[in-house]
């Protein structure tokens, strides 16, 4: 081959190599340019930051309020947790659908819902405030657990780490109110340093979960508290997942049981 036709040879060759430097160079170098959409898909549009204004709502605002009686899909099926168990960690349960409103009430708020009433009917009842009300009460908390969420020993392990983790601190191993985090309060009430002014501000100690007051609260109340908590307790909607708040309800009742069982002679088996 002639010199000419071998020039012209290397010259072809790398004209066709052109297209794939091309292509790696554009896979290499972020472009200032976006992507070419022939159809977006809504992958480009107008957005609004956080508390802007938009001309396009009467209120002026981007941000839109929910929407009454709209669900997240999130909150229609709950997802099974899992047991922590060191040997053989496993899915407690399967999947959970809450088809209509009384089931989510009773599962999502703990609450009682006729399957007739309305939305204004369900939003305009008021909890119990007194103990002697909340104690009584038919009406507005659910009695127990919703049958729906099978309480199995498994479940109830599943409540104990999670006890162990959330309520231990305060409430203590076997729910008197005397964890650590109450044990060190007290101590520094009782002989504040002398540097830390606050230390001896006013401690008020957590509830005693054996109280008899505590075991004629029904399953509905005890959710309600985790979920929105009380007096000086936070709330823990968003560390504890709904059918964990359950769990730990049923590993209280379980706690409440060993704490207060009749242990007197008349109640023993009798030894053969």
């Amino acid at each position: 081959m002639s010199k000419l036709g071998c020039g012209i040879l290397i010259v072809v060759v790398l004209v066709a190599l052109l297209p794939f430097a091309l292509v790696a160079r554009s896979r290499a170098i972020r472009s200032k340019k976006g992507a070419v959409h022939p159809v977006l898909d809504m992958d480009q549009q107008a957005r609004k930051n956080a508390q802007s204004p938009s001309p396009m709502f009467a209120d002026g605002r981007a941000m839109r309020p929910q929407i009454d009686g709209v669900l997240a899909r999130e909150d229609i099926t709950l997802q099974p947790e899992t047991l922590n168990d060191p040997i053989n960690p496993r899915v407690i349960g399967k999947p959970l659908s809450l088809t209509d409103p009384t089931t989510h009430a009773n599962i999502m708020l703990g609450r009682v819902r006729p399957a007739a009433m309305t939305d204004d009917q369900f939003n305009a009842i008021k909890p119990p405030t007194d103990d002697a009300a909340i104690a009584k009460d038919t009406t507005f908390y659910v009695k127990t657990i919703p049958l729906q969420i099978p309480v199995t020993p498994e479940f109830i392990r599943r409540g104990q780490d999670r006890f162990d983790i959330y309520c231990f601190p305060c409430h203590g191993q076997s729910g008197y109110g005397d964890g650590p985090v109450a044990i060190r309060a007290k101590s520094l009430q009782d002989a504040p340093p002398t540097n830390d002014p606050t230390a001896a501000s006013a401690w008020v100690q957590p509830q005693n979960l054996n109280e008899p007051k505590i075991l004629t609260r029904t399953d509905g109340h005890l959710f309600n508290t985790i979920t929105h908590g009380i007096r000086t307790m936070p709330p823990y909607d968003k560390q504890i997942s709904i059918l964990d708040r359950w769990s730990i309800i049923s590993y209280v009742r379980a706690l409440q049981k060993s704490q207060n069982a009749d242990i007197s002679p008349a109640t023993r088996p009798r030894s053969h």
